[in-house]
């Protein structure tokens, strides 16, 4: 497996691709609290001069609590887009370009290319989540005041981080079924979008991995609630390591 790792890191680092994953968490991290601090009292300020600015302040209703969640509403909402088109080609690429032949020539099982490449950006997201998201709460402690416990912080985290793990394994999935790069994002971007429409219509995100998103945006951490909704991504993400399993094994004809 480590040559598996070191294979998906080089092409993550040479690519550029995790240059542009860290730069964009960490621009989104660092903005969020900025935006409420300044940008949009500012804003404000212009449009109605007539107010002091205690009453912009009233308005804006900023805190590290609303910095924190806002941000990881912006990591769904762009954040999810940015890690989708940027790692859509991670497994239908390498099909088109036929790369995967020398893996495969090497020894290499199709299981441990598909979970070399789940676990690896998978993990890669999820730390960038964390990461990212423990970086809104110091900065935006430091320009507001510390309110939010530093635990309800990390719970949410690692939520999100396994939310995105879930999303890598939808592009894994549909890659080694679609075979084409941007299709493969633009359906997990669906399904997602969807699954979170979906959600909240009915009132069933304990049932659907968005859920994990809904609770950890509210930091409200409703324990069964949060199991089912875990158990239930983590099914999923069994089944569409099944799919892309059996979809590389039935391409290993046609390669041979």
């Amino acid at each position: 497996m480590f040559k598996e790792f070191k294979k998906e890191w080089q092409f993550a680092t040479r690519s550029g691709r995790l240059f542009i994953l860290i730069m964009s968490f960490l621009f989104l991290a660092l903005m969020t609290p900025i935006m409420l601090k300044v940008l949009i009292p500012e804003i404000f300020r212009m449009q109605f001069p007539n107010l002091s600015m205690e009453d912009i302040v009233l308005m804006v209703n900023a805190s590290q609590l609303t910095a924190v969640q806002g941000f990881m509403s912006d990591l769904f909402e762009l954040g999810m887009i940015i890690v989708v088109f940027t790692l859509c080609s991670i497994m239908a690429q390498e099909i088109r370009d036929n790369t995967l032949v020398f893996p495969i020539v090497s020894g290499n099982k199709f299981v441990n290319i598909i979970a070399s490449k789940t676990v690896f950006f998978g993990l890669t997201v999820g730390l960038l989540v964390m990461g990212s998201i423990m970086i809104c709460y110091a900065y935006s402690g430091i320009l507001f005041e510390f309110e939010v416990p530093l635990q309800d912080v990390l719970y949410a985290g690692m939520l999100q981080g396994l939310y995105f793990i879930f999303i890598i394994a939808n592009l894994i999935m549909w890659g080694a079924l679609l075979k084409r790069t941007l299709p493969t994002g633009f359906i997990t971007l669906v399904i997602a979008y969807l699954m979170q429409a979906v959600g909240g219509l009915f009132d069933i995100h304990a049932y659907l991995p968005s859920g994990l998103i809904d609770f950890s945006s509210k930091l409200q951490f409703q324990t069964q609630n949060i199991m089912t909704s875990t158990l239930v991504t983590v099914i999923f993400i069994m089944i569409m390591f099944v799919i892309t399993h059996v979809s590389m094994k039935k391409m290993e004809f046609n390669i041979r």
